[in-house]
């Protein structure tokens, strides 16, 4: 089964004008099995932003937060406008999904970076104290193998 190392976080506080924002970056390499190499094993990858109040010291809900925004992979659409006077979105099909497989790789370096408004890291809101606790979280879930349905030749028979 595939597993994550070499995890990093980084969160840079950046002056957009007037508006500061959270640059995000995240590092990770997705350590393929030797079933997964050979066999070619698919799975789905999400990656995103949580803020972390479980297990911290001093003690906060206990609840892990999403951070809005936070979703870095599958990426999140970007709804185009339709044509028109009226500018209607144009749909998009839904799940939004990431596979990844070895492709006979041991191993896939990841970096992903994004920009947030710095609101969006803000995790703990009053009265809980600061700091936010932010984390990264990696989930590879195994695609289970298709079924594959055959029907053999059409026999004609006349009982009775």
């Amino acid at each position: 089964m595939a597993s994550v190392s070499n995890f990093a976080l980084e969160v840079e506080v950046v002056n957009d004008g007037a508006d500061l924002k959270a640059k995000v970056t995240v590092d990770y390499q997705i350590d393929f099995s030797d079933y997964d190499q050979h066999s070619n094993q698919v799975y789905t990858e999400v990656c995103r932003l949580i803020g972390d109040d479980t297990g911290i010291t001093p003690p906060e809900d206990g609840v892990d937060d999403a951070i809005p925004g936070g979703q870095l992979i599958p990426a999140p659409p970007i709804v185009v406008p339709g044509p028109g006077p009226i500018p209607i979105p144009i749909p998009i099909p839904f799940p939004f999904i990431s596979t990844v497989a070895s492709n006979g790789r041991p191993s896939l370096k990841r970096h992903v970076e994004k920009t947030l408004p710095l609101s969006a890291v803000d995790e703990d809101k009053p009265p809980t104290l600061n700091p936010d606790e932010i984390r990264a979280q990696v989930t590879l879930t195994p695609v289970l193998p298709v079924a594959v349905v055959r029907e053999s030749n059409q026999v004609l028979l006349n009982i009775s």
